[in-house]
């Protein structure tokens, strides 16, 4: 019995290490788009885009330009303002208002986000369909969120 056991925790453990390995190489893969769409745009990877673009990668839900300011002690409020609308004009984010503040995340998975009206929860809403399939159009862009009342406020 205590060989089963030990069995089934190695396999979460080797499951739980390919998760994590997946998601580096996924926000690797977001890095180097975000460099890539840079580079096209004759701009540079500055210390400064390079620290905004560190702590977004790290977020799973939206963060303004004062809680980013907040977490990178090297940058002025200025600097994480400009890198935030560089990134926004280049599509490398994605800006919604949430709570009457704007609000950016990586635009580099396809996701949205429901808020809730009461409490302001903010959750992540994966979105299956495929933009880049649309006929007659190219460089396709689009926001959308959704609100509604979380199952504690409802």
């Amino acid at each position: 019995m205590a060989s089963e056991g030990a069995g089934d925790n190695t396999i979460a453990n080797y499951s739980q290490l390919c998760y994590y390995g997946y998601i580096i190489y996924i926000l690797i893969l977001i890095m180097e788009e975000a460099i890539k769409k840079l580079k096209e745009a004759n701009y540079k990877l500055t210390k400064p885009r390079l620290a905004v673009l560190r702590i977004l990668e790290k977020k799973h839900t939206p963060i303004s330009a004062r809680e980013l300011y907040k977490k990178i002690n090297s940058i002025d409020l200025a600097s994480v303002y400009r890198a935030l609308n560089l990134f926004e004009s280049l599509h490398i984010v994605n800006a919604e208002i949430i709570r009457a503040e704007k609000m950016y995340c990586l635009a580099a998975d396809l996701h949205h986000h429901i808020i809730c009206e009461k409490c302001h929860l903010v959750e992540k809403v994966e979105c299956h369909h495929s933009f880049n399939k649309i006929k007659n159009f190219t460089n396709i862009h689009h926001r959308l969120t959704l609100t509604g009342l979380c199952d504690k406020c409802h």
